[in-house]
Formats: C-alpha cells, sequence, structure tokens
C-alpha cells in the first residue's frame, strides 16, 4: 500500500510527455527498454520468420524513415521488421521495434496506406504506450526494486531479466481504446508532418474493415476500438491537422 501511494505521487511528477501532452511517470529508463526489445526480437524470430533485408521490406523501411523524423519521440531508433505470414496485423514491442504482417502489407496497395499502419505504431511509441504496458506488468515487488536501485546497468538486467514468455504476452494482450484512438491521432499527425496523405488512414481502415466478419467488424485485438468508430474519429481529425500543426511542408507540394 506505501508502494502503490508512492507511485501516484511520483505520478504528478514525472515527465511532460509531448506526444500526450501529459506528464507521466516511466520507470522504464530508454537504455532498458531498448535492451528489453532485442530480448523480445530473438524471441519473435525464433518463432516466425522475419523477412527484413526483402524488397517489401526496404519498402515500408524507407517510409518509417520518413514518419520516424517526425515523431515526437526521438530518444531511440525506430526498427521495421516484416513478418511473413498471412495476417492482418502489426505490433510494436519496446525500444521503438515495429513488426508488419505481409498479410497487411500485401493488401496495402499505396505507400501512403502503408504509412498510416507505421505511423500509427510510431505513435504508440512515442505515447510511451508500449513501456507504460510492461511497466504494468511488472510485479510491485520489481518495480520497488527498480525504484531503490540507482545503477542503471543493474536496471537494465533486472528490467531484461523477465522471462520470454512474459514479454511476449504483454505484447500481445492489446492497448485500451484511448491508447488505439491516441495513436490514430498521432498517426494522422505524423503522416501530415512527412508528406503522405492522412487520408489514407482512412482508406486502410476501410480495408481493414471490408477483411472482417460481421456488420460491424471484428476488433484487431480484443480491446480495440470498432473500425467505423475509429474511421469517424480519424475523418474529424483530419481537417483539423493544418490548424494545429501547421501546413504541410513545402517539400509536400
Amino acid at each position: 500500500m506505501v508502494l502503490i501511494l508512492v507511485l501516484q505521487g511520483c505520478s504528478s511528477l514525472g515527465v511532460y510527455n509531448p506526444a500526450t501532452g501529459r506528464r507521466e511517470f516511466i520507470m522504464i529508463s530508454t537504455p532498458s527498454e531498448v535492451a528489453m526489445g532485442k530480448n523480445v526480437h530473438r524471441s519473435i524470430a525464433q518463432q516466425y520468420k522475419v523477412l527484413d533485408y526483402s524488397e517489401k521490406w526496404d519498402r515500408i523501411r524507407r517510409i518509417a524513415g520518413r514518419l520516424a523524423a517526425v515523431s515526437d519521440r526521438q530518444d531511440y531508433q525506430y526498427n521495421l521488421h516484416l513478418i511473413e505470414k498471412d495476417e492482418m496485423n502489426a505490433f510494436t514491442t519496446p525500444g521503438g521495434n515495429i513488426y508488419v504482417y505481409t498479410g497487411l502489407l500485401d493488401k496495402l496497395k499505396t505507400d501512403d496506406q502503408a504509412a498510416s499502419v507505421i505511423a500509427h505504431e510510431i505513435g504508440h511509441c512515442a505515447a510511451r504506450h508500449t513501456v507504460k504496458k510492461f511497466q504494468a506488468a511488472l510485479s510491485y515487488n520489481i518495480l520497488s526494486s527498480l525504484l531503490i536501485s540507482q545503477i542503471e546497468e543493474d536496471k537494465t538486467k533486472r528490467v531484461t531479466a523477465l522471462s520470454a514468455n512474459t514479454l511476449m504476452s504483454v505484447i500481445f494482450s492489446g492497448y485500451s481504446r484511448q491508447d488505439e484512438h491516441e495513436a490514430d491521432r498521432l498517426g494522422v499527425k505524423y503522416m501530415h508532418l512527412a508528406c503522405f496523405d492522412p487520408a489514407a488512414s482512412v482508406e486502410t481502415f476501410e480495408v481493414l474493415k471490408s477483411e472482417s466478419e460481421g456488420a460491424e467488424g471484428i476488433l484487431l485485438f480484443r480491446s480495440h476500438p470498432y473500425i467505423q468508430d475509429r474511421i469517424r474519429d480519424i475523418r474529424g481529425e483530419i481537417p483539423l491537422l493544418e490548424r494545429k500543426y501547421g501546413p504541410r511542408p513545402s517539400s509536400c507540394l
């Protein structure tokens, strides 16, 4: 109970996150997060066929480079990975690692549509949704050890010591609906700033909707908002982009 009160008090003294516009208490440092991501990637590479250095991978890597350059988070390098699997999915792991399935990429015919998926995942990174999920999953005993420890190297070792199964479970557990809407909002912002057409986000959701089952469409994850709700919100956000973030760069014209 004491630790819970301490954490709640510290959250009000956290660091301002420009992506979310909120002060947030993040106990997992960037070096620890990057180390976790590398650990998870090794596990993913053992379970899936990763097509890095392929022609398709080169396409999304170039798209991601433009989007990463305008992200609100610049304290690590973003890494794009392509997984060979006939599934409409993409996900993010700690440390800026983004994975796109070939089943999804093959359905997206334009670079703007592919950019909408990657921009959304970069939005999760910038808002620190991924690391906050991992932080919440850590036991209070581990959190207290991290809080007391003053040695960065020790923090990294403690965090990366989590089993790969635990980390993978957290990855595929999905985000809250609030997080998904926030990543959508950030995604169209980054598309606007990186000279992609934000309206392609709606096109991508229409593709997802057509591939889904049922009248309302299934959720990509159990916690994802319904696709139609996200389409509605993005359509409302797009007309506000220039007023919020300024005109699109002249290089876009």
